[in-house]
């Protein structure tokens, strides 16, 4: 039997990396818009956060499989990946009206009103924390899944947007120059102290997944530390997209400030698609694989009669 609609695929990780960066790049720059002392990101860093959260929403509509009639994911209210929709389609329509407010156009006729920029960013404040933080929600509420249950993949998700959106406005600062130079020449140390403490909080959720944890749990959590995903955890997440980037972001030159954003942004990435692949550890309600292994699989003789 088919595991298509058992198990989520890399589009829906890419989509959680980049939905979750792009909320958090509206975050970064509502928080700096409300507490700046008037002054702004840079355009490109404003204008890179709804677009990231674009590029998300297209990875999950072909993840989706039938993108012709994604808008079926708006019609339940009920449903969290409603919710998630809604709050990522209010954001980037948001986003983009303020960081358009930046742009010397005549056609952009709202970009000297201060009120409307102060009240865009309390709504890009509170959508972009719920889209940053929405992909952790999703999967903590799964508790067939072991190595997501639980709120601390929540804390894990928001984190790592947090970082990635830190990185992605530093090099977008030295792209074009941010406004809010004090507050840009600020991010290398606040990404190198978000990386740190997710190397703990990584470090102490693994522990408690193996340690104190369901027999299920420990063995998904197992997998990371010595397992097959151990490889790709220990020198792609851990060594290359945590531990360099830190060291790297601390140091006084350009270049290599540059290079430890990126590199957090690969461990971002790695992550989400790490977290993604354990979605493959499940429980099973009682008779569950009972019923499963009595599907057919599409070669059973009644399946190919061919019926007057």
């Amino acid at each position: 039997m088919s595991n298509k609609h058992q198990n989520w695929g890399w589009m829906l990780a890419v989509d959680f990396f980049f939905a979750g960066m792009g909320g958090g790049m509206l975050v970064i720059a509502a928080m700096v818009e409300l507490f700046g002392g008037g002054t702004r990101m840079s355009l490109l860093g404003n204008l890179l956060g709804p677009v990231s959260m674009c590029i998300g929403c297209g990875f999950l509509m072909l993840e989706l499989g039938r993108p012709l009639r994604a808008w079926r994911v708006f019609m339940n209210p009920k449903a969290i990946l409603t919710v998630g929709a809604w709050m990522m389609s209010v954001a980037i329509i948001s986003g983009f009206i303020y960081a358009a407010m930046a742009i010397p156009l005549d056609l952009i006729f709202w970009r000297g009103w201060t009120t409307l920029g102060k009240c865009l960013a309390v709504v890009n404040l509170v959508t972009g924390l719920v889209v940053a933080t929405y992909p952790g929600v999703l999967l903590g509420r799964l508790k067939g899944r072991p190595f997501w249950g639980g709120p601390g993949i929540i804390a894990l998700y928001l984190l790592s947007s947090l970082i990635t959106a830190s990185a992605v406005h530093f090099l977008s600062g030295l792209l074009t120059p941010a406004p809010a130079m004090t507050i840009w020449q600020a991010l290398p140390g606040l990404i190198a102290v978000l990386l740190l403490f997710q190397l703990l909080l990584w470090t102490g959720y693994l522990w408690i997944k193996q340690s104190g944890a369901t027999a299920a749990e420990a063995n998904s959590a197992q997998r990371w530390t010595s397992g097959d995903l151990a490889s790709a955890f220990k020198i792609g997440f851990v060594a290359l997209g945590t531990v360099a980037p830190l060291v790297l972001v601390l140091l006084p030159f350009p270049v290599a400030r540059a290079v430890g954003a990126v590199l957090a942004l690969l461990g971002g990435v790695t992550m989400r698609l790490l977290t993604i692949r354990s979605g493959e550890d499940r429980t099973f309600l009682p008779g569950e694989q009972k019923y499963r292994l009595r599907l057919p699989t599409g070669d059973e003789e009644f399946l190919h009669k061919n019926w007057l």
